[in-house]
């Protein structure tokens, strides 16, 4: 997924190969809502469906007044969804409610020159009223309406919920407007009967505007950049021209989390990800997470998933 904006005819894809705040100051330049992102509707269409493939996913921190489900094709990474933190993967669906903000980031190894999986995604926007004000209203849509709400603290779908929907998005990209529409009705359907949607955030967080957009994904990048490093709150802080007890305010009335907090999270998010996709020692794997002391990381893992390194790594090799 990228960042889209609309200027006179043309649909403008911003990629940049340095930072997220390179990539949003240079979309500033064309829009002054850069991070509200407006639909861009062509004619004839009520909804948007779009395959994105780039060298990179350079979706500064935004939200808009769509609601989003995003199917990561090919690629992994990070994403920011509402105030949760978590690693995405290749096959990975995701349905983010309308104003909630998110960030989507590929992984290092695709910001290399010798990559050669290009990352991309499938993308369906729409508004609550694309159909009419009362469409949602109707009892056919009570169940459909419930997941809507649901989707304000952003879900990923799994198991067979996962792989129709996917064969529904792959339809759709070959159809006419009917076709499309058809098929969005039938991701309704799949949505709105399904067991396995996941909420991704603890609280409702919405996005406010413009310059608070650009102020926390400031501290998101210096995040990602950083997360492995011993951080202080005074480095964080300088970013956003606040004092240090100033900017833990904020970042808890943004995320309902501690910036501490949030680090840790990162980092245990980390580790879980080096537990099942490498070899390393847990040792080795606590400090190449930014933890210093094994004991700790053990003492936090199990804390955050309830099982410890170990048993989580014999687990997952079943």
């Amino acid at each position: 997924m990228n960042y889209v904006a609309k200027k006179g005819g043309l649909l403008l894809y911003f990629h940049h190969k340095t930072t997220y705040t390179d990539t949003i100051l240079t979309s500033l330049k064309t829009s002054k809502k850069a991070l509200f992102q407006k639909l861009p509707l062509t004619p004839g269409n009520s909804f948007i469906i779009h395959r994105y493939e780039s060298p990179y996913f350079e979706t500064p921190w935004h939200f808009h007044e769509e609601y989003e489900l995003v199917y990561c094709e090919k690629g992994f990474g990070n994403k920011f969804i509402g105030n949760s933190f978590s690693a995405y993967q290749e096959g990975e669906i995701a349905f983010i409610g309308k104003n909630v903000p998110h960030l989507f980031k590929a992984d290092d190894s695709f910001y290399v020159p010798e990559a050669t999986v290009k990352p991309s995604s499938i993308v369906v926007q729409f508004v609550e009223d694309f159909l009419g004000t009362a469409f949602f209203l109707s009892p056919e849509m009570t169940e459909m309406k419930q997941v809507l709400s649901l989707s304000r603290n952003g879900l990923t779908v799994g198991g067979e919920t996962r792989r129709k929907i996917k064969t529904i998005l792959f339809e759709m990209l070959e159809s006419d407007k009917i076709g499309r529409l058809r098929g969005l009705l039938e991701v309704f359907g799949q949505l709105s009967v399904s067991k396995e949607l996941y909420p991704l955030s603890v609280n409702q967080i919405s996005g406010i505007n413009v310059n608070d957009s650009l102020k926390m994904n400031k501290v998101l990048e210096y995040a990602l950049l950083h997360y492995k490093e011993d951080i202080s709150i005074r480095q964080v802080a300088d970013l956003t021209n606040l004092s240090e007890s100033a900017f833990c305010r904020y970042f808890k009335s943004r995320t309902q989390k501690s910036f501490l907090g949030f680090i840790i999270e990162m980092r245990l998010n980390e580790s879980r990800r080096l537990l099942k996709e490498t070899d390393l020692s847990i040792l080795e794997i606590c400090y190449e997470s930014g933890f210093n002391n094994l004991s700790n990381f053990n003492r936090l893992f199990r804390k955050q998933f309830q099982q410890s390194p170990a048993e989580y790594r014999k687990r997952k090799a079943f």
